[in-house]
């Protein structure tokens, strides 16, 4: 079957074939919409336009990015520090490192998981001690009808739960 350019008569094997690229790219560019006027969708069948797409093609588009590529620098405008300076900023990392696991050895600096865990273990403590004060002090308290006495054992079940967070 002879290709026919000008009109949307081409498979998409043909296009990649036509412009030695492999199917994956086509469908990249095209995704991308860099092929947009080339190809048209007939009855759920996607027909291409060879011209159009070899014109999209060599648009200077696809040369551009390569040469022109926002993502890589050229090697001349690369901030590359010289020899003692890259040496000077390793061995600071590599000090504050040992600086670090020193820290860590002597147990000034412990690891954020650890505290969470013992904060809530703590917070769980007190938690409980201050739920269990009713089934504690309920009986006492309905048989007493001195409101100072009532008063100093509520606060002294009050202090003792809160003594299991400093003990903890």
């Amino acid at each position: 079957m002879p290709l026919t350019t000008g009109n949307y008569t081409a498979t998409t094997a043909q296009v990649y074939k036509h412009l030695d690229l492999s199917a994956a790219r086509v469908s990249q560019l095209k995704r991308e919409g860099r092929l947009e006027g080339a190809w048209i969708k007939e009855n759920g069948v996607l027909l291409w336009d060879l011209e159009e797409a070899q014109k999209c093609y060599d648009s200077g588009f696809n040369k551009r990015l390569r040469e022109d590529s926002p993502t890589r620098k050229q090697t001349k405008d690369l901030d590359i520090p010289n020899f003692n300076d890259s040496r000077a900023k390793s061995e600071h990392f590599r000090s504050e490192l040992a600086r670090l696991d020193l820290e860590i050895k002597e147990q000034e600096l412990v690891e954020a998981s650890r505290v969470e865990l013992e904060a809530f273990s703590a917070a769980r403590a007190v938690r409980d001690s201050l739920g269990n004060i009713p089934d504690r002090v309920s009986n006492q308290l309905a048989a007493e009808t001195d409101s100072v006495v009532i008063h100093q054992l509520l606060a002294k079940e009050i202090r003792r739960a809160l003594e299991t967070l400093t003990d903890a």
